[in-house]
């Protein structure tokens, strides 16, 4: 079979995993990356580059870091690398010189089950919305924001107190894979893509912003749950304790113990803080708490925490 010489475009670790499943492979030639322009970056605001362009400059790939993908100059250099396939994992939408260049197309790497959360924070949301199942996608690109054709998809279990971290890092991986077994079955011509159908139960994954995390806007303590280990480790799942201060209170490795909860949720949530350590209660069900990020301190192990915090009782979660 004919080696594949691609250019691939991303930018965050999620994509620099896949460029060095790709360097890797016998069978593929990463001509050249695309990434975005180096900007400043932690507390001395050092200019650096992403971790994707990172990855290609360690690899000795050539790195390309357009500040406007339309821009002429750019899309020469682009061409001259003279690719077989475009592939994309976590960058911003492609405009059609761009996708249409390649003789075999341009496809993205996505982390969801197509056309289920097409969107940003597919991850986030799958978790966020108690789902047992997810996966990776491999589509073309089209003019449309994660509506192309489907190539190949690989289904992930998702555990009952798995939190975005380990989610992340095992999707990461599933999509390197993915990645190098779509080009191969492209370049040899096993693929059929096939139209993405959404139907009535397919969700949308928008981008996270600050109140996605805040537990006293859900009503139900299971909803409570997925949201910490949606949000752990970033941004962290808080809520507000009038004991605490005006600051939030972030949880992070909640454990359902007991969810037999009235189906009608009717009871208020609370939150218990004992010797013993704390949890979240709604009639018998029982959410246990292992970590928390109390205003102006570290994370820490609960108990731990409690150890040296004097705060004990009953309180409200207050919406």
């Amino acid at each position: 079979m004919k080696m594949a010489r691609i250019v691939f475009f991303g930018t965050p670790e999620f994509a620099s995993t896949a460029l060095l499943a790709l360097a890797a492979d016998a069978r593929t030639d990463v001509a050249a990356v695309v990434t975005a322009p180096d900007k400043p970056a932690g507390r001395g605001l050092q200019v650096k580059a992403s971790h994707v362009g990172q990855t290609a400059q360690d690899l000795g790939i050539p790195v390309l870091k357009p500040e406007k993908l339309r821009d002429s100059g750019f899309l020469a250099d682009l061409a001259q690398y003279d690719a077989d396939l475009f592939v994309v994992v976590a960058f911003r939408m492609l405009p059609e010189a761009i996708w249409a260049m390649p003789p075999k197309g341009t496809f993205n790497v996505h982390a969801s089950l197509l056309p289920d959360y097409r969107g940003a924070a597919p991850i986030q949301w799958s978790i966020a919305n108690g789902d047992t199942v997810t996966g990776v996608t491999t589509f073309l690109l089209n003019d449309r924001i994660d509506e192309g054709e489907i190539l190949r998809q690989e289904k992930l279990e998702i555990g009952p107190n798995e939190a975005l971290a380990s989610l992340y890092e095992r999707l990461m991986h599933a999509g390197a894979a993915l990645a190098v077994e779509t080009i191969h079955g492209l370049m040899e011509g096993k693929w059929v893509s096939q139209p993405q159908i959404p139907g009535p139960q397919a969700r949308l994954a928008p981008k996270i912003y600050p109140p996605f995390g805040h537990l006293e806007l859900l009503k139900t303590l299971p909803s409570i749950h997925h949201r910490i280990r949606a949000c752990d480790p970033f941004p962290g799942a808080s809520f507000h304790l009038e004991e605490a201060g005006k600051e939030r209170i972030k949880l992070f490795q909640s454990e359902m113990i007991n969810d037999c909860i009235s189906t009608d949720y009717t009871h208020s949530i609370e939150l218990i803080i004992s010797d013993e350590g704390m949890q979240l209660t709604q009639g018998e069900g029982v959410l246990q708490i292992h970590e928390i990020q109390w205003p102006g301190k570290r994370k820490m192990d609960t108990k731990a925490f409690l150890r040296g915090f004097r705060l004990r009782g009953k309180f409200a979660l207050k919406r």
